[in-house]
């Protein structure tokens, strides 16, 4: 390595060297020239695997669904300029959700900005409130003391990213030319020989990051005004916490309090240590006036994230002066309807398990063993009435591509769900009877970009069958994403439900304004998905008939490749579909608590 290069390659080799030892597995790279020592270092850095993507926006979804699969944080690097620019959407989404990422952007040096020299943006703080820490790592150098400070600069980037909460850290390099060894053979790893200071494997600073309790005494206090309530639920939004107890504790919970758990399949809380208190279709009991009327509890307690589903949320926050128990773990203020009487941070499990102990046994609870009945036998006459519509109607509609994965997905399958109708259809239709699956959806800012990129990545972090549930917009958005799928040889499948547009509006008052929401919210595009699906090298199957979706699905789970099972939907008929499926579920409700 010539020696006017080792500036750009000794501290931040070092630093990756760090990256790694503090546990970074992958990172997504993109094609540039100010990035050269980067790309370099990281594509051949031992026990780094590098992702090669030549499309920014595409690479940071991929990168955000490897990291929420693995929950460990994923490097993220781009060249100076615009590149940086195309990240926002995923690191907007990072943030929200609370997913670890390590974003490197290159940069020019000092003397090269604001000067109209090329490819050169204002990079600094680039993504504002966005990035929970920022660094400007400026132009590398060689002493000794440089070198400690990359060293301990890696290790901080991971600690940064883990938080709590966990986010974004970003970190902006700048770089002077040559970025090139002069000396370097081809194929020739230019990675930092930096041992440990400590020996074996261990990074230069290791890190103890803590996972806070919730308050003992805050939490007893709150399970006393708990323990004095009569009609308790239980509200679980969306949640993807790794500790394998979580269910229990929540059982814990509930049997305490005689709660009915409102569960939606994003919570990833419809387990079996659960099932004596999960409430089945929710989504058709809040769209019934009277039950919801006779309904109405005098304690709720809320994990994860708000809920999915805007009627519920809505119906949670008209209940004015109900005492409101909101858990958060992640540091943020989950209350959007400011309808909370009480914020608990810490641990789900730990506040689940400090609230089911305070209530103990002072809770008398024969009323409340009543009231548990009533919401389950509602909710469960309510899932034999839409299972019953779905069976009568033939015509294709949502509700049949959420039924199908129920009944086809494996035990160990991750499903990943699309914003827009895809995850509400998941809350509406998703059986208590279907698999205890892993289920993914990018819910920070409920955008629909990216969603391909995303599945994909989360199918290089696991070994497991990955499914994609989205709409036709969702798709189209990320359909370059799919080039990963043919580069990196991953398989995945995706079930793309086809309304030829944004079929959501359809759902809303918008829908009366004619022609002006045909064309500005709708907007219907007309195309035919499998050329462009088979471009890339992967599987393409079209659904007419609802009855045979199950059977293509199964199909598509055996493709050795990534595959694409369509299944087309008539807007109106959807719609039709889906006051058929309520009605009914309405209607087999009982009208007495």
């Amino acid at each position: 390595m010539s020696t006017s290069a080792d500036v750009n390659y000794l501290g931040p080799g070092a630093f990756v060297a760090e990256l790694v030892r503090s546990g970074v597995e992958h990172a997504c790279i993109t094609p540039g020239s100010r990035s050269t020592p980067l790309v370099l270092l990281l594509a051949s850095t031992a026990g780094l695997r590098a992702w090669s993507h030549v499309d920014e926006r595409s690479a940071a979804f991929f990168a955000l669904g490897l990291a929420r699969a693995s929950r460990r944080p994923v490097v993220l690097a781009c060249t100076s300029g615009t590149a940086a620019a195309n990240f926002f959407p995923a690191v907007i989404e990072a943030h929200h959700a609370r997913v670890p990422l390590i974003v490197l952007t290159a940069d020019r040096p000092p003397e090269l900005r604001d000067c109209a020299a090329g490819q050169t943006i204002d990079q600094l703080r680039l993504y504002g409130g966005h990035a929970r820490w920022f660094f400007d790592v400026g132009t590398p150098e060689t002493s000794p003391a440089s070198l400690r400070h990359f060293r301990a600069l890696g290790c901080r980037a991971v600690a940064e990213a883990l938080g709590p909460p966990a986010g974004v850290a970003h970190l902006n390099f700048a770089f002077r030319e040559p970025l090139v060894p002069a000396d370097m053979p081809c194929g020739e790893s230019v990675a930092a020989d930096m041992p440990p200071r400590q020996g074996g494997d261990a990074a230069y600073t290791r890190q103890h990051a803590a996972r806070p309790d919730v308050d003992r005494a805050a939490a007893a206090a709150v399970a006393r005004e708990l323990a004095r309530r009569r009609r308790p639920l239980i509200v679980c939004g969306p949640l993807d916490e790794p500790d394998t107890d979580l269910a229990a504790r929540v059982g814990e919970l509930a049997s305490a309090l005689d709660a009915p758990v409102i569960a939606e399949p994003t919570s990833n809380l419809r387990r079996v240590a659960l099932r004596p208190w999960r409430v089945d279709a929710a989504e058709a009991l809040m769209r019934d006036r009277e039950f919801c009327a006779r309904s109405a509890p005098d304690a709720v307690v809320r994990l994860g994230a708000p809920p999915t589903s805007k009627r519920l949320s809505q119906w949670l926050c008209e209940l004015d002066g109900t005492l409101q128990v909101v858990v958060d773990a992640t540091g943020g203020w989950p209350d959007p309807g400011s309808n909370a009487t009480h914020l608990l941070r810490g641990t789900t499990v730990s506040a689940c398990a400090a609230l089911a102990s305070g209530i103990g046994a002072e809770r008398s609870d024969g009323e409340a063993r009543a009231w548990l009945e009533w919401w389950r036998s509602n909710g469960g006459a309510a899932r034999a009435a839409l299972d019953a519509e779905l069976g009568d109607t033939r015509t294709a509609f949502e509700g049949h591509a959420v039924m199908a994965l129920a009944r086809t997905l494996p035990a160990d399958a991750i499903l990943y769900v699309g914003n827009s109708l895809a995850v509400r259809a998941l809350d509406w239709f998703w059986p208590q009877d279907a698999p205890e699956i892993r289920v993914l959806a990018n819910r920070g800012a409920n955008g629909i970009d990216g969603f391909v990129s995303s599945v994909l990545g989360a199918a290089a972090a696991s070994r497991r069958p990955v499914v994609g549930l989205c709409g036709d917009l969702s798709f189209y958005h990320d359909l370059n994403g799919l080039l990963a799928a043919r580069r990196a040889g991953l398989r995945a499948l995706f079930v793309v439900v086809h309304n030829d547009g944004g079929g959501i509006f359809d759902f809303l008052p918008i829908a009366q304004a004619g022609q002006v929401f045909e064309q500005f919210f709708v907007t219907a595009h007309g195309l035919d998905f499998r050329p462009a699906v088979e471009m890339y090298g992967c599987g393409f199957e079209r659904v007419l008939d609802a009855a045979e979706l199950p059977a293509a699905v199964e199909r598509g789970l055996r493709e050795r490749r990534t595959s694409v099972v369509e299944l087309a939907v008539g807007r109106a008929a959807s719609v039709s579909a889906h006051t058929r499926a309520f009605g009914r579920a309405g209607a087999a409700l009982g009208r007495a608590v």
